[in-house]
């Protein structure tokens, strides 16, 4: 990394610490109403803590196996170029390759109104072994606006001469104090795929309690709200240029039988994902750039 982008990125109270996981480096800023981390390995924000409240995102402390396709379940993932298990192939890694590849570091800043900007990308060129999996050239990029609340906002570029088809999520893992107890608000009377129970079905008001849940809402709205009483926060999640939303969590008995994550991590996050999946997939043209945004903010919950 050239000493330019280390200067900018000190610049804004951040630093670099190396291989914090999968020999990457990791980037942490700290502000005075904020502390963010952002992982080069899958190009995850991993963490964003406002004014010492507890953080928004979720992290678990089993990192999973050593190999390249091992999971970790943590922050805000990246799922391209294809979302769930890959239709063609079922040897690939679940949810796409971007979460399995380190990024680069491109640009750090400031936005006009003060909020922190970092980005990163990553190339396909970069790393043979996409060529592999996905035989298109393309480049990603996300840009992180921290602030008041955080925005990811994610590019896509098919740099090939072909079109191709892809689904995409935010699979973001938002920190609860307790999901037995967590709100999910914003969905009523919408269909959603249940891959758990099976066929689809009509939501009835409010998602309660978020515990062994696997959910593809169809024509989602573009806000959601996870409501955290043991915390005391209503989370909101603003969205453009997605049309699902998965709200995922296994439960204590599928929890138990993982060895990615410990076995009580499902009392602590609920996943709700900004997605483009099953039948919402999309067609992207040659030399075509499409964008995807996720803002999401708290407040008070009993201000709410």
């Amino acid at each position: 990394m050239d000493s330019q982008l280390i200067s900018e990125l000190e610049a804004v109270g951040g630093e670099l610490f190396a291989a914090s996981f999968k020999g990457c480096d990791e980037i942490v800023i700290d502000q005075p109403g904020f502390t963010a981390k952002i992982s080069l390995w899958g190009g995850h924000l991993t963490s964003f803590v406002q004014n010492s409240s507890e953080d928004l995102l979720f992290q678990s402390s089993n990192d999973g196996s050593d190999s390249r396709f091992g999971r970790k379940h943590f922050g805000v993932p990246v799922c391209w170029p294809w979302f769930g298990a890959n239709s063609e192939f079922t040897d690939l890694p679940a949810h796409g390759l971007a979460r399995y590849f380190r990024w680069e570091l491109e640009d750090v800043g400031r936005f006009k109104n003060g909020d922190v900007k970092v980005v990163i990308k990553l190339e396909s060129d970069k790393h043979p072994l996409i060529e592999d999996m996905w035989p298109q050239a393309f480049e990603l990029k996300q840009i992180f606006r921290l602030g008041d609340g955080f925005q990811v906002n994610f590019s896509a570029a098919n740099l090939s001469n072909e079109s191709v088809q892809v689904s995409e999520a935010f699979h973001t893992y938002f920190h609860v104090g307790d999901s037995h107890l967590s709100v999910v608000k914003g969905l009523d009377g919408l269909e959603y795929i249940d891959k758990f129970m099976g066929g689809q079905h009509r939501q009835k008001g409010e998602i309660f309690p978020c515990t062994f849940l696997d959910r593809i809402y169809l024509n989602a709205p573009s806000v959601t709200y996870l409501d955290d009483p043991v915390f005391n926060r209503r989370i909101s999640i603003v969205t453009e240029g997605t049309s699902c939303v998965v709200v995922w969590n296994p439960g204590e008995e599928l929890s138990r039988e993982r060895n990615d994550m410990l076995d009580e991590d499902y009392r602590s996050f609920v996943c709700v994902e900004s997605a483009n999946a099953i039948a919402k997939m999309h067609t992207v043209g040659p030399r075509e750039i499409y964008h995807l945004k996720m803002k999401v903010t708290s407040k008070t919950l009993m201000n709410s």
